[in-house]
């Protein structure tokens, strides 16, 4: 008995061909795209030995690996920052991480012009206005603790010194730190005067010897009596309390009231100075 022959129809024909030709050209168009060599000499020079693109053997990997790597990123692929070639100008690239356009267009505040400088070197290396300002913030605030730390160590130098010249000088410590003192405010120019104070050189014990020495060659005909440290002529009130000071002072006044004591007469200078000055104009 012979086998009866399937029959198909028409309709079931073409839905076949149909089916079996769009498998067909979707198959050739991915296998062609996967078999798409990709060759980076071709590409220009600056990408050509780029050494990320050399692992790269179709175009399909490449597509695969920029789409990976944008998806990654999360953002549009307009919106990617190109990094600029070697000898490529680098503004482009500064100004889309947010730096102004100008240094004129950093915004510090009311400043006078003071940080010109400070604006055009921000610029230059591209930093935006909000890490130019985070930059002097940081700045102010290492200079504010130089200068905590730079006026302890003035204090502290002050102190010490002061304690070196009582122990060098002993009894005759005020003495001869009057001395001192009267020369600088004599002689000492208010830029010396400036300097001494803002480098605490002032306090200095070399400095403030070698002035007592002066004054002491000088005698007390030559100094201007109680010309401080500040330079500053010492009033009536301040006389007369130096007065009762030396006359409270033991050696002073064994000096002053002895007629016979080596000191005697310039204790007598100083005394006659003092009063002339405390009492200016009542001394008949």
């Amino acid at each position: 008995m012979e086998e009866m022959a399937t029959e198909t129809t028409p309709e079931e024909q073409v839905g076949q061909v149909a089916s079996e030709g769009t498998n067909g050209v979707e198959s050739h168009e991915a296998s062609h795209f996967d078999r798409m060599q990709f060759d980076p000499t071709s590409l220009p020079d600056n990408l050509r030995n780029e050494p990320s693109l050399q692992t790269f053997t179709t175009v399909d990997n490449l597509a695969k690996s920029y789409v990976n790597a944008v998806k990654k990123i999360g953002g549009n692929p307009d919106h990617l920052v190109q990094i600029p070639q070697e000898g490529e100008s680098k503004d482009n690239f500064y100004n889309a991480l947010g730096r102004p356009e100008t240094p004129d267009g950093y915004d510090f505040g009311e400043d006078g012009g003071q940080l010109d400088f400070y604006r055009k070197a921000t610029h230059e290396i591209g930093l935006s206005n909000s890490q130019a300002r985070e930059m002097l913030q940081l700045y102010a605030a290492v200079e504010g603790e130089q200068n905590k730390e730079s006026q302890k160590a003035n204090a502290d130098f002050h102190v010490n010194s002061q304690i070196e010249l009582k122990r060098e000088w002993n009894k005759d410590y005020d003495k001869k730190m009057d001395y001192a003192q009267r020369v600088f405010g004599q002689f000492a120019s208010q830029e010396f005067k400036d300097l001494m104070d803002t480098t605490g050189l002032g306090n200095h014990p070399e400095l403030l010897k070698t002035f007592s020495k002066i004054g002491q060659l000088m005698g007390e005909d030559q100094l201007v009596v109680g010309s401080g440290i500040g330079g500053q002529a010492m009033s009536t009130v301040e006389a007369r309390e130096e007065i009762q000071r030396l006359y409270a002072d033991k050696a002073f006044s064994t000096s002053y009231l002895n007629k016979t004591d080596p000191g005697h007469k310039q204790a007598t200078k100083t005394m006659e100075k003092l009063f002339d000055h405390a009492y200016a104009g009542q001394r008949g």
